[in-house]
C-alpha cells in the first residue's frame, strides 16, 4: 500500500516559495508543457491577499490564481513567462459566516465543496446542487463554470446561487494598486464573475442563497437504449436531480430516479461513489495489445460491479440493502473519500493521482441543447452499430455521464437549458502513441462542436474543443469588457486565456502527432500516426470530420 493521501500541492519550488512549477492534480496539461513561476503566495487573509495583488500590479507581474488540489484540465493556472506570481488559495479556506435566519454561506475562496456542504448541513441548511465530486475550492469551481445535474429552480450551476462577491483586482496608483471589489445580485458586472477563468483577479470570500436542509430519494434503474433520445429529454423535467450513465456498447442506459421527499421519511442513506476511490488501471497492457474483447469484458465487470454496490450508494453509511436509497441531502449530494487521510479511509490516494500507477485519461466535456440533444445520441448510436466495441474503453469508466444544464444568466455559463455529456478515456503516458478506436471518440467530439455547436466544460477538455469557442456565447463582448476594467493590463490574463477568449490566434497547435493528444484536429497523415498504422481520414457518419484512423495494412 502506498502512503500518499492527501495529494501534493500543485505548486513545487527549488527553494522556499521561488522558481515554481505548476501542474494539475493529473500530472499533465493537454499539451503536456512545464508551467513555470518566479514564485507562490499563500495568503490568509483578505488583507494580505489585497498586500500581494497591489504588489504585482506594481512591479507589473504576471499573476495566476491556484487552488489546493488543482483540478482543472487546461491550462487556466499558468502565467506567461517565467517570472509570473501564483497566487494560492490554500489558507483562505474558513467559512465565515452561517447566517440561518437569512438562509446565506459566507466562504473564503479556497473553502472545499466538502467543507461548505458541511458547515451549511450544520445550521440546517444546504446548497441545492452541486458537482458530485467535492475535492474542488468555491473559487476554482466558480471559475469554471462547475455543476451537478438538474433543471430545477435555478438549475444546477452552483455559480447561479452567489448573491454576494468581494474580488481583489488590480488597480490605478491612487487607489494602491489593489481594489476590493463587491459585487452582489444588483451589479451586473456578477454575471461577469460567477464564472470569470481566473482573468478577473482572485476571488476573496462569497455568499450563497441556501434552503433549508431536505431529504432526497434515489433509485436507480436500468433500460436498454432504445428510445434514450426521446427518454433523456423528458427525464431530466421528471425528476429534480435526474442524470443518465449511459453505456453506449452494452445498449444500456442507467436512469437515476433522484426527488425530494418528506425530511420525516425514514433512511439515513450516504453517496460514497465507487469511481472517486483508488482503482488499478490495466488499460496499458490492453492498448498495447489493441485488445478490445478485453477492454470490453472488463467494462462489462467494473459495471456489474458499480451496479451491484449501487453506485457507492448505503442505507445506513454502511451496507446497501435495496433501493430506494433515502437520507438527507448532504450526505447524497456529493463524495470523494478518495481524498481523506488514512484515519478516514482505507484509500490512501485518488486513482489519477500521478503518484500512483492509476489512471491517466482525457476528459473531453461538452453540453448539448435539449432542442437537439435527440440527433446527437442517435448519431452516437449509428457510430455503435457500425462497431459495437468502439465504446468498451468509455464504460472502463464507467460510460458517459449524462447530466443537466439549464441557461444561465453568467455571461460565460451556459445558454440554453442542455444536457452535459461527461466522457472520461484512456490517454497513453507516451503523447506519440494513438489509442484503440480514438477515431470514434475524435468523431463524437467533433460531432458535438461542429454540427450541433456544443459548449465546453472550462475545467475539462482537450485543446480542440476551445478553438473559436467564444464565439458560441452571446455575452462574450459584456464579459470582455468588465475584463478591461478590472484588469486592464491583462495581469491576470495569459497566452491560454486569451486564445480561449478571441483575443490571439486559437489554441490549435500544428506538429507531429498533434490529434493524437487532441491539439488539433488531423489534416494530414503526420498530425496521426502513420508509422503505427493511424492516418486522417474522414469520419464515418460526420463526413465533415478529420479523424485518426487505424489502417490495417494485412
Amino acid at each position: 500500500m502506498v502512503c500518499c493521501s492527501p495529494p501534493e500541492d500543485p505548486v513545487k519550488c527549488s527553494s522556499k516559495n521561488s522558481n515554481c512549477t505548476i501542474t494539475n492534480s493529473y500530472g499533465a496539461f493537454p499539451d503536456r508543457t512545464v508551467c513555470k513561476a518566479g514564485d507562490v503566495a499563500y495568503p490568509k487573509t483578505e488583507q494580505e491577499l489585497s498586500s500581494i495583488v497591489s504588489a504585482a500590479t506594481q512591479a507589473k507581474r504576471k499573476m495566476k490564481v491556484v487552488t489546493r488540489f488543482s483540478h482543472s484540465i487546461p491550462k487556466l493556472v499558468c502565467p506567461d513567462g517565467q517570472d509570473g506570481l501564483l497566487i494560492s488559495t490554500k489558507y483562505l479556506n474558513h467559512t465565515l459566516k452561517v447566517d440561518a435566519a437569512a438562509m446565506t454561506v459566507t466562504v473564503e475562496s479556497g473553502v472545499t465543496l466538502r467543507q461548505l456542504i458541511n458547515d451549511a448541513a450544520k445550521a440546517g441548511l444546504a446548497l441545492p446542487y452541486s458537482p458530485y465530486w467535492w475535492g474542488l475550492t468555491i473559487g476554482g469551481l466558480l471559475g469554471t463554470g462547475a455543476h451537478g445535474s438538474s433543471l430545477w429552480g435555478k438549475g444546477s450551476s452552483v455559480h447561479d446561487y452567489v448573491v454576494e462577491m468581494r474580488i481583489v483586482t488590480p488597480a490605478e496608483p491612487g487607489e494602491g494598486f489593489a481594489k476590493v471589489r463587491v459585487l452582489n445580485e444588483r451589479d451586473k458586472d456578477l454575471d461577469a464573475a460567477r464564472v470569470s477563468l481566473g482573468v478577473l483577479g482572485v476571488i476573496s470570500q462569497v455568499t450563497f442563497k441556501l434552503e433549508p436542509l431536505f431529504k432526497r430519494s434515489i433509485t436507480y434503474v436500468t433500460k436498454d437504449d432504445n428510445n434514450l433520445g426521446d427518454e433523456a429529454v423528458s427525464f431530466g423535467k421528471q425528476h429534480e436531480f435526474a442524470d443518465i450513465f449511459w453505456y453506449p456498447s452494452q445498449r444500456k442506459a442507467v436512469y437515476r430516479i433522484d426527488d425530494r421527499v418528506s425530511s420525516y421519511a425514514s433512511g439515513n442513506g450516504l453517496y460514497d461513489f465507487t469511481p472517486f476511490r483508488s482503482t488499478p488501471s490495466l488499460e496499458e497492457t490492453q492498448e498495447s495489445l489493441r485488445d478490445a474483447n478485453g477492454k470490453c469484458l472488463s467494462a462489462k465487470l467494473i459495471i456489474s460491479t458499480l451496479q451491484t454496490g449501487a453506485y457507492g450508494l448505503t442505507n445506513n453509511g454502511i451496507i446497501f440493502t435495496g433501493f430506494p436509497v433515502t437520507g438527507f441531502h448532504n450526505r447524497l449530494q456529493s463524495s470523494g473519500t478518495c481524498l481523506d487521510g488514512l484515519e478516514d479511509s482505507f484509500i490512501t490516494a485518488c486513482a489519477w493521482d500521478p503518484r500512483v500507477k492509476g489512471e491517466f485519461f482525457h476528459q473531453t466535456t461538452f453540453s448539448i441543447g435539449l432542442s437537439v440533444v435527440k440527433n446527437f445520441i442517435q448519431d452516437i448510436q449509428k457510430l455503435v452499430a457500425l462497431e459495437p466495441k468502439a465504446l468498451c474503453g468509455l464504460e472502463l469508466y464507467n460510460g458517459i455521464l449524462m447530466r443537466y444544464v439549464k441557461a444561465s444568466s453568467a455571461y460565460l455559463g451556459k445558454q440554453e437549458d442542455a444536457i452535459d455529456f461527461d466522457l472520461s478515456y484512456y490517454r497513453s503516458k507516451d503523447p506519440m502513441a494513438p489509442r484503440l478506436y480514438q477515431d470514434f471518440l475524435e468523431e463524437i467530439e467533433q460531432i458535438a462542436l461542429f454540427k450541433y455547436g456544443a459548449l465546453p466544460h472550462w475545467g475539462k477538455n482537450r485543446n480542440l474543443v476551445f478553438d473559436g469557442v467564444i464565439r458560441k456565447y452571446k455575452m462574450a463582448g459584456e464579459f470582455l469588457k468588465v475584463k478591461n476594467v478590472y484588469d486592464p493590463s491583462g495581469l491576470f490574463s495569459s497566452e491560454w486565456t486569451d486564445q480561449i477568449l478571441g483575443l490571439r490566434n486559437g489554441v490549435t497547435i500544428l506538429k507531429e502527432g498533434c490529434a493524437l493528444e487532441g491539439l488539433c484536429i488531423c489534416s494530414q497523415d503526420i498530425h496521426c500516426a502513420p508509422t503505427k498504422g493511424y492516418f486522417c481520414r474522414p469520419g464515418k457518419t460526420f463526413q465533415s470530420a478529420r479523424v485518426c484512423t487505424y489502417v490495417n495494412s494485412k
